[in-house]
């Protein structure tokens, strides 16, 4: 499994990182499936916003989220990301959170999904922001 985690974020980037505290934990002392999501969608989000150059973006929708593994107490979280697919108002990004240990080298992953941002103008409407957009500058 880790050959396959490595091959994944090969071309993606560390977004951002969290270690599990008791209080993240759920009455079975896993992370919270919730807390978990929360930590995906800021991050990608900030992630997305400085990639595109743009902050007025809302989560249009999460796909294909599934909790492969549990986290626990004391485990750090990687959330690493990248941007798949642009479309007139809308930015896809694949995200792959992960646990790590960093003793033992241990990766399991625990999420992969695709994320859907749209930009919003002004009016709270979406804008057609990547009509003029290049991603290579």
């Amino acid at each position: 499994m880790v050959d396959t985690i490595q091959n994944k974020l090969r071309d993606m980037e560390l977004v951002t990182q969290h270690l599990v505290q008791p209080d993240d934990l759920n009455y079975h002392n896993n992370l919270f499936g919730g807390k978990m999501l929360s930590w995906i969608d800021e991050g990608m989000a900030m992630y997305v916003m400085n990639k595109i150059r743009y902050t007025n973006i809302v989560t249009m929708s999460m796909d294909n989220v599934v909790f492969r593994s549990p986290a626990r107490a004391g485990d750090i979280i990687q959330i690493y990301g990248k941007l798949v697919k642009y479309g007139k108002s809308s930015v896809t990004s694949r995200t792959l959170a992960i646990t790590n240990n960093p003793q033992t080298g241990k990766m399991s992953a625990v999420i992969e999904s695709d994320i859907t941002y749209v930009c919003l103008g002004e009016n709270g409407k979406p804008t057609a922001y990547f009509r003029n957009f290049n991603p290579t500058t």
